[in-house]
């Protein structure tokens, strides 16, 4: 199921980060109670939705998001890599984009950290295209009009 995140979530939240995606980035993260805090103060801006296999076990993924005028920014997504290949990305990513359209959001922003081929490939079948590539950040900016219908 896709919930919104609650309050005894942040540590599973931290650990999706410290194993599926700082793994993968090509910068240096803080570790442990510095990665926490760093997260959970960013959760603390916008809002989180999570998958899970109900209302109160343990998340297994999680889409962080915030809005910035009418751009819903996609902060950070990660699905645990034993229910990875089960839609529940694509299905944070729905909820995420349905969210921004009722908060009024027209346009979906987000960042993939440079070589991560799978992230782009997933994130242009759900209709995103590249933008730009900012070298100095090591990132790839990628867009998504949401005023369709």
């Amino acid at each position: 199921m896709i919930r919104w995140r609650q309050q005894g979530d942040d540590k599973s939240i931290v650990a999706l980060v410290r194993t599926q995606l700082v793994p993968i980035s090509p910068w240096q993260h803080p570790r442990d109670s510095r990665l926490h805090y760093e997260i959970t103060r960013r959760l603390r801006r916008g809002a989180t939705l999570v998958a899970a296999r109900s209302r109160r076990s343990t998340p297994f993924g999680f889409l962080h998001m915030e809005f910035r005028g009418t751009t819903l920014f996609i902060d950070l997504l990660a699905v645990d890599s034993t229910a990875q290949n089960k839609h529940w990305g694509t299905e944070l990513m729905a909820r995420a984009e349905q969210y921004g359209r009722k908060k009024g959001c027209t346009i979906s922003q987000l960042f993939v950290d440079e070589g991560n081929t799978r992230a782009l490939r997933f994130y242009h079948r759900l209709g995103y295209q590249t933008l730009r590539t900012i070298y100095a950040l090591k990132v790839i900016e990628l867009v998504k009009p949401l005023n369709y219908f």
